[in-house]
This record gives C-alpha cells, structure tokens and sequence, in this order.
C-alpha cells in the first residue's frame, strides 16, 4: 500500500513536513516507533495516527508522526 509518512506540528498535530512515501502494508499502530537515517542524521519520531484512504487508484495511507528528542 502507498504510504505517506508526515511529520506533525508539536502542538497542533497538523502535517508540517513529508518525510517520505514507500510501498510498504507493514501495518503501522499508533505508538510505533520509526527511526529515519539518512544523509548522517538519526531521527526518531512516534506514529500519533494512521488514515487509510479508499479511492480509484486503490488503497493509500498517511502516517502522522511526532519527532521525539531535539
């Protein structure tokens, strides 16, 4: 499934930022943990919700995450 993963405002919970978007039915849960590590950063964030959205091209998800630490 098209997966896009967003990160949230702190207080809001709002998309801010796209981080990526994958093919994956890895089937993601609240509270899960995810660790970006690209161009020598290591970033963690926690999944705050999951949306699965029905359409004519099939399923699409969006995940909302929470940048966790500085």
């Amino acid at each position: 499934m098209l997966t896009e993963f967003w990160e949230s405002d702190t207080f809001t919970e709002r998309r801010e930022v796209l981080l990526d978007t994958l093919e994956t039915d890895y089937p993601w849960n609240k509270g899960d943990i995810l660790r970006f590590r690209r161009g020598g950063r290591d970033d963690r964030y926690r999944v705050l919700s999951v949306q699965v959205e029905i359409g004519d091209e099939g399923l699409r998800r969006t995940v909302l995450l929470l940048k966790l630490g500085s």
